[in-house]
């Protein structure tokens, strides 16, 4: 069994882990801000890659509808698991908040694309898209409104901030092509044809879309050089425990429930097993929701994933 973890961790996360420590010294040597690269990631790089993803995807649209509802539901059973034990330990408000936003958001795209990508291949990365669009929109939305709780215009703010996310146009503009008839591949086919200047335009989606891996991964390592950090608590194991653990869990009782199998199974169990999203550092310092709290587990929960990412994988026979 260490052989086959081994195998698990050279083949799929010690290669990430060298541009990830690619971007951890490039902003310690050279402090290169990374808020331009997580910028360019945001508004370009993830709409691109998802959009030429949908595009070429051969899941059915039967398949993709049961990950999404798999997303929702994970959301919700974790949502309010997070938000009991923050009750029980008696938080204040704000503190309350940072521990559901760093149990509740899932790196799924970061983190996520390049793991399942180098475990699953395309395949796996389509269905994974399917999985990060549902994990965006509730990010955007559900985690805006348990960041703001208690705040005028929380829940305003909440529905205001999913239209400001670039990711859900490409997916509308990919879903509105499909529709009509396009299917994306070397070409932009119409008919079983291709459309000569549109294809050029869909390559030129498509090369943009091939930097979103690594410069994703850069991205992450230039977020984990960031000093802003608390001391360690229990609070934040237990957090740590929620996001790592216990929302695979969830994930498998939920594949079974949905009669997902195969690749898709596989993919949305790993996807839930994600660290801490970035994005709930973001919306903690944002609405002042224990961000330094958040902080230290996004960062914990990242190096720590290491090792239950690999013990994952092999359940998952990856």
């Amino acid at each position: 069994m260490m052989a086959d973890l081994l195998d698990i961790f050279l083949r799929v996360l010690l290669p990430l882990t060298v541009v990830w420590g690619a971007g951890f010294l490039a902003r310690r040597l050279f402090r290169l801000d990374p808020r331009p690269f997580s910028r360019l990631a945001l508004y370009f790089l993830a709409p691109s890659i998802v959009f030429v993803l949908l595009m070429e995807t051969q899941v059915t649209a039967g398949e993709a509808g049961r990950i999404f509802l798999s997303v929702v539901l994970l959301f919700a059973i974790v949502l309010f698991l997070s938000w009991g034990i923050g009750r029980l330990l008696r938080l204040p408000p704000p503190e309350h908040s940072g521990y559901v936003l760093s149990s509740l958001l899932i790196n799924s795209t970061n983190y996520g694309f390049p793991v399942v990508l180098l475990a699953f291949g395309t395949a796996g990365l389509e269905r994974a898209t399917v999985f990060a669009v549902g994990a965006a929109l509730l990010a955007n939305s559900l985690g805006v409104y348990v960041a703001a709780r208690g705040h005028a215009g929380g829940a305003r703010e909440a529905i205001r901030q999913v239209l400001h996310v670039p990711l859900v146009y490409g997916v509308a503009l990919a879903l509105v092509l499909r529709l009509v008839g396009f299917q994306g591949g070397d070409a932009l086919l119409l008919g079983g044809r291709p459309i000569g200047w549109l294809t050029s335009l869909y390559r030129g989606v498509k090369i943009l879309s091939q930097a979103a891996i690594p410069v994703f991964s850069l991205v992450l390592g230039m977020q984990l050089a960031a000093d802003e950090r608390t001391r360690f608590s229990w609070r934040m194991v237990l957090a740590g425990v929620t996001r790592l653990v216990l929302s695979p869990l969830v994930a498998w009782g939920l594949v079974r429930l949905l009669g997902l199998s195969g690749l898709s199974a596989q993919v949305t169990i790993l996807e839930a097993a994600m660290p801490t999203a970035v994005v709930s550092v973001i919306l903690s310092t944002e609405f002042d929701a224990a961000p330094r709290f958040v902080s230290t587990v996004v960062v914990g929960t990242t190096v720590a994933s290491l090792f239950t990412l690999t013990v994952v994988l092999h359940l998952l026979g990856a």
